[in-house]
């Protein structure tokens, strides 16, 4: 909604030729009046505007800017985005300054004053002259976004012109269907540059056929002629059924050789333990038999006699045996124990499928002073 000429035609000094239009820097006079008690955007964008000429007048840039700017959002007229282009150069704000001075060129009515136009085509090279100019020009999107440093530029400077700050800049240029189009370029103060990019059309991946599909289609070989009767149907459909998938692996059997190595060894450990712990008990009642014998004499084997040193020498060799039966029953034990569990281990211990490494048993047996120790480590 555009505002009557009769209500926001004052441009700042719009009678002064360009060339004295900054160095006055002075709205000119208010324009005719307007009825502020009238409702709707009209009318606040007009009050708005008086206030922004008057805050002009006394130089007071950034308030003219935030006046102009409120009217600007409720009514977008040449008028508005002349006299808020003419602040920003004032506040050193070119790039934006250049994007309201163009718009009020482009959209300035007929009846405008050729003094006026003037003076915005002055203002407008100013700010040109301070940034980088850009146009875009897509030869297959006229409808494409267009983003300058990750930001959207409207869509009326696309049309138009885009003013960039100079430097180093990227430009995105996007549109549904397309694959997006990345320009890097360096925009220099006063150049405009001409973008003509083509966009590529986003690869279309065909649909893959459906498991249902796939079925339908197989029915329908099967039922073809010379495709060998249902009986042929139904033994390559039984044939594919018991077939392995591709990559699938195949559990193979669980091996029973180490089970039965592992039990054998364990009933042998155990016998051989129940074997020493009998030699054992044996020599321990001889020593005691023997010891008794000596005491009742009586005797001692403490500077021992020689009538009983050969008593007392045997003892001693039969209490040695019997801790060595004794010790050696307690390995066997171990071992036959360990045996055991590592085979009901093996035997019931679930298998990792996806692992195809073979059972492994290291069985370390250990003797010390005290007493044994059998070590087992296996992996399946």
């Amino acid at each position: 909604m555009l505002l009557t000429s009769a209500a926001l035609c004052a441009l700042p000094a719009c009678a002064l030729a360009p060339a004295t239009a900054r160095a006055q820097a002075r709205p000119a006079a208010v324009a005719p009046a307007v009825d502020d008690e009238g409702r709707g955007d009209n009318a606040r964008a007009t009050r708005l505007y008086r206030e922004g000429n008057e805050a002009f007048k006394q130089k007071r840039w950034s308030d003219a800017e935030l006046l102009y700017l409120k009217a600007w959002a409720l009514v977008r007229t040449f008028d508005i985005a002349a006299n808020l282009g003419e602040v920003q150069i004032q506040l050193n704000k070119a790039r934006s300054a250049a994007a309201f001075l163009a718009f009020a060129l482009r959209t300035a009515p007929p009846s405008t004053k050729p003094e006026q136009i003037a003076r915005i085509r002055h203002f407008l090279d100013e700010a040109k002259a301070q940034v980088g100019t850009l146009r875009v020009r897509v030869k297959n999107a006229t409808d494409a976004e267009v983003f300058v440093d990750s930001e959207r530029v409207p869509d009326e400077e696309v049309k138009h012109e885009i003013y960039v700050e100079p430097g180093e800049r990227t430009l995105v240029i996007r549109r549904a269907g397309y694959e997006d189009e990345v320009v890097r370029l360096v925009a220099a103060a006063g150049v405009t540059e001409t973008v003509m990019p083509e966009l590529k059309p986003k690869a279309v991946k065909a649909p893959e056929a459906s498991e249902a599909g796939a079925a339908r289609q197989g029915t329908a070989a099967a039922k073809a002629p010379g495709a060998g009767g249902a009986t042929g149907a139904a033994a390559k459909g039984e044939a594919k059924t018991k077939a392995p998938a591709a990559r699938a692996r195949v559990e193979e059997g669980r091996s029973w050789v180490p089970v039965i190595a592992l039990g054998a060894a364990s009933a042998v450990g155990l016998g051989v333990a129940v074997g020493f712990t009998v030699a054992a008990n044996g020599a321990k009642a001889d020593g005691e038999a023997q010891q008794a014998a000596i005491w009742n004499a009586p005797g001692a084997c403490v500077d021992a006699i020689s009538a009983y040193a050969d008593a007392c020498k045997e003892l001693r060799k039969t209490g040695a045996r019997a801790d060595t039966f004794a010790n050696t029953a307690r390995v066997a034990y171990v071992a036959s124990g360990a045996l055991a569990i590592t085979a009901a281990t093996y035997a019931l211990w679930p298998r990792d499928k996806g692992s195809g490494a073979a059972g492994r048993v290291l069985a370390v047996p250990l003797l010390h002073a005290s007493g044994a120790e059998m070590i087992l480590t296996g992996a399946w």
